[in-house]
């Protein structure tokens, strides 16, 4: 029994019917979108199709999957800067990134968990690195804002002699925690 799913005509003509289907239903509801639709499909496929091609020639080869899977976190690290505040380069998110992902695809690597293979490093890497981007660019974010937030107490720590980093860990020690654990609120009792 194959389980891969081979493309052909089928899937073809399915975009191509659901395609020309958006773009009738936005030109006749006077939405004005039937034009976007088909430029947004045509857009879509052919990004696919790169994406397609890039994924099977650096899973065919062990380096280009370690070059791949770098390219991933350099930008992951750079979403994750810009996520932050526009004029962070993600230097610092790239350190945060690094942090959290390199322990665990070496683990999930080195137990035998996921097997030595492109086919499964890329994926899982890209999930780790995605739910790093993720926590780094929200801790970051919620950090900055509590800087702002609370200016007054990161300026009295200052005054009371602690250097500028100890002054600002004191003010955003928690941003961390609530980016990686969600805060659960209680639903308000209904009086039953």
């Amino acid at each position: 029994m194959n389980d891969v799913i081979e493309p052909g005509w089928g899937l073809g003509a399915a975009v191509l019917l659901l395609t020309v289907t958006a773009a009738v239903v936005g030109a006749t509801g006077g939405l004005g979108t039937g034009r976007a639709a088909a430029v947004a499909v045509g857009r879509a496929v052919l990004q696919l199709a790169v994406v397609s091609l890039v994924i099977v020639a650096v899973l065919r080869s062990w380096p280009a999957t370690v070059a791949f899977v770098l390219v991933m976190l350099i930008v992951a690290a750079w979403t994750a800067g810009r996520r932050m505040t526009r004029d962070r380069s993600g230097l610092g998110a790239g350190l945060a990134l690094l942090a959290g992902t390199v322990p665990v695809v070496a683990v999930v690597l080195g137990t035998g968990a996921v097997p030595l293979t492109g086919i499964a490093v890329v994926p899982v890497a890209g999930i780790v690195i995605g739910g790093a981007m993720t926590a780094t660019a929200l801790a970051g974010r919620r950090a900055l804002d509590r800087l702002t937030e609370r200016r007054g107490e990161y300026e009295a720590a200052l005054s009371l002699g602690l250097v500028e980093r100890d002054a600002a860990v004191e003010v955003i020690r928690s941003a961390g925690h609530d980016a990686l654990v969600p805060r659960w609120t209680r639903p308000a009792r209904s009086g039953w």
